[in-house]
């Protein structure tokens, strides 16, 4: 740690034994909305710990260490907040979540990993090593991870919704059927595997099934710009013109939301 870094963490606990709980958290939260992290957390762990029944400041702490790239820190500021042990794959995993939600996926994979040798079974685990590898661009690895969280945890609809797109992404177009009609029968209100579902049948030249799933993703989601340019091409391909000149009206539409 540089001079600087130590002369830093000396006068930051000194002002936090200075300060009551509620001036260490007002100081905490100001600095942490101006950006200036290294200065914000430890008041904000000196409030946190002072009002444990206070989970923004948990939160904001929590977030202040993924701000510092301090993985044990915002582990250990989450753990407190979702009440898991610091050290365990729980931990582990939600610190991961929050890093996705920070888009730091440098981060998270080191995390899910350490996870995995804790409890390889625990769900999501290899959900969110699927997204990662898909991000990548490593789609392989994506479909092998996806496949084991469904193994461990058939109930998942996010699980088949992620394979069926990771197959779409190699026109891999009939292997997707199976786990995009799951991902529906397991959530029935989520409109994204309707559409996708509509072009794989697209693709396997059952325009009639396809046109079926995109309607009900328009009935869900009028203001779909996929689905009404793809069923703007299904009824090009069966011979109804001003149903696909409606279709592109309203993708046009919808593409300008």
């Amino acid at each position: 740690m540089s001079s600087r870094f130590c002369v830093l963490g000396v006068l930051s606990f000194a002002i936090v034994c200075a300060q009551s709980p509620v001036a260490a958290e007002a100081d905490g939260l100001r600095f942490f909305g101006s950006g200036r992290y290294r200065e914000a957390a430890p008041l904000l762990a000196a409030a946190s710990a002072a009002a444990p029944d206070r989970p923004e400041l948990a939160r904001a702490l929590g977030l202040c260490y993924l701000r510092l790239q301090n993985a044990d820190g915002s582990r250990a500021a989450f753990a407190r907040l979702f009440g898991v042990p610091p050290e365990s794959a729980k931990a582990r995993l939600l610190n991961a979540k929050m890093m996705l939600g920070e888009q730091l996926e440098e981060m998270a994979e080191p995390e899910l990993r350490a996870a995995v040798k804790l409890d390889p079974k625990l769900p999501e685990l290899h959900f969110m090593l699927g997204e990662l590898a898909i991000y990548r661009g490593d789609t392989e690895t994506g479909i092998a991870e996806l496949q084991e969280e469904i193994a461990l945890n058939p109930a998942f609809s996010m699980a088949y919704y992620r394979l069926g797109d990771a197959y779409t992404r190699k026109d891999m177009w009939q292997q997707a059927v199976a786990p995009l009609e799951k991902a529906i029968w397991l959530n029935p209100d989520f409109s994204s595997p309707y559409i996708l579902l509509g072009k794989a049948y697209y693709h396997t030249d059952k325009l009639e099934f396809a046109e079926g799933m995109l309607k009900k993703a328009v009935s869900m989601d009028p203001n779909s710009a996929g689905a009404h340019y793809l069923l703007a091409n299904i009824y090009r391909d069966l011979g109804r013109p001003e149903d696909s000149r409606k279709e592109l009206e309203l993708w046009r539409i919808a593409s300008k939301k």
